[in-house]
């Protein structure tokens, strides 16, 4: 029975590898790219040449750089600067305190814009300043 199952399982991938077209035909993505960490080689790309915004990519430094400098415990109080942000937030009010914990949970798994601005300025006094830490990383 595994003979049977394994030969049909080669088959139906020599089938999918025989139709030729390695490229997704409908990708949800704008730009992709796939580099060999080593080489640097280029393995596949889509819209490679495509500027993009580096949302995600800054939330993520922005979470490795409170890491970093900070206590999770470290209490962060919201300014008015932080609850002013767009579209997707945590609505927090101005005065209000958080654990530095709670608002990198809010940050990493809502993408809350307004607590990305608190972590910034409770760190580097400022999001100028905190921007400086980052680059330097």
């Amino acid at each position: 029975m595994k003979k049977i199952a394994t030969v049909l399982l080669v088959a139906i991938i020599l089938v999918c590898l025989s139709c030729g077209n390695t490229k997704p035909s409908v990708s949800p993505s704008k730009a992709e790219c796939v580099m060999e960490l080593n080489s640097r080689r280029i393995l596949y790309e889509f819209n490679g040449d495509t500027r993009l915004p580096m949302a995600s990519t800054t939330k993520i430094m922005t979470c490795i750089t409170a890491l970093e400098f900070c206590c999770l415990d470290e209490s962060v109080t919201a300014s008015a600067y932080a609850v002013a942000q767009p579209k997707v937030k945590l609505y927090m009010n101005k005065g209000e305190q958080y654990k530095l914990e709670d608002l990198l949970y809010s940050l990493m798994l809502e993408s809350h814009n307004d607590s990305a601005v608190a972590i910034a300025e409770a760190i580097g006094g400022n999001v100028e300043n905190f921007t400086n830490l980052m680059d330097k990383k």
